[in-house]
């Protein structure tokens, strides 16, 4: 996953975003940013049990979406 935190200024106020799977999420302080962004790599990184049906259904969107239908 690409995981990016960065500081930034929003209407002259200090922020931190967290930059993840396309999204952008603002916190306040660094503190918040980071523990959300651990957070989130961690949940991701989890390991997770899928149904046969969903694995079904997900190759099938995943080859959907390559041919751009």
């Amino acid at each position: 996953m690409d995981l990016r935190i960065e500081q930034a200024s929003e209407q002259g106020q200090s922020v931190w975003l967290v930059h993840a799977c396309g999204m952008t999420f603002n916190f306040a302080d660094q503190a918040s940013a980071v523990a959300f962004a651990a957070k989130l790599e961690e949940r991701v990184d989890a390991f997770h049990q899928l149904s046969a049906e969903t694995v079904k259904h997900w190759t099938a969107e995943h080859f959907r979406m390559l041919r751009g239908s």
